[in-house]
């Protein structure tokens, strides 16, 4: 298993923050390897919520379903793999900060049948685009 944590802080409010955040579409514009991302179950996104992901990491094209699995608005939204060729979970814990949103990202990868020898590759890959992501969401929030 890999794991990450990361925090961020986005000089916006929570508000503002947890909307843009928990809107599929807007993955393609903050995340490097999301090609589309969108909800494919019914009704308003919530616990129970089905996403459908199509990505590009290390040259490999892959569809996944993404549940959500944590929503508490404006301060936990968690995500979790359910199929397609990585299990994961992100959880992300928002704070309002004075009017700006403190983020903390944890993450959960198993990356399954990636190789001994390959799998160091992987994971820094994965930590540095992850980080790479982050300041991307930062910078597109602050920037509206």
């Amino acid at each position: 298993m890999v794991r990450f944590e990361l925090d961020v802080e986005i000089a916006k409010p929570v508000h503002e923050v947890w909307e843009y955040l928990i809107e599929p579409e807007n993955v393609p514009e903050w995340q490097a390897s999301a090609l589309s991302s969108h909800q494919i179950s019914d009704g308003q996104m919530g616990v129970g919520t089905h996403l459908e992901d199509e990505r590009r990491f290390l040259g490999l094209h892959a569809r996944s379903e993404v549940e959500v699995t944590e929503f508490e608005p404006e301060r936990l939204f968690t995500l979790h793999g359910i199929s397609g060729p990585v299990r994961f979970t992100v959880r992300h814990r928002l704070e309002d900060r004075g009017g700006h949103t403190h983020l903390q990202i944890e993450a959960e990868a198993e990356p399954g049948s990636v190789g001994r020898l390959m799998r160091p590759m992987v994971e820094r890959a994965a930590a540095h685009e992850i980080r790479k992501d982050f300041d991307r969401l930062k910078q597109q929030l602050e920037a509206r």
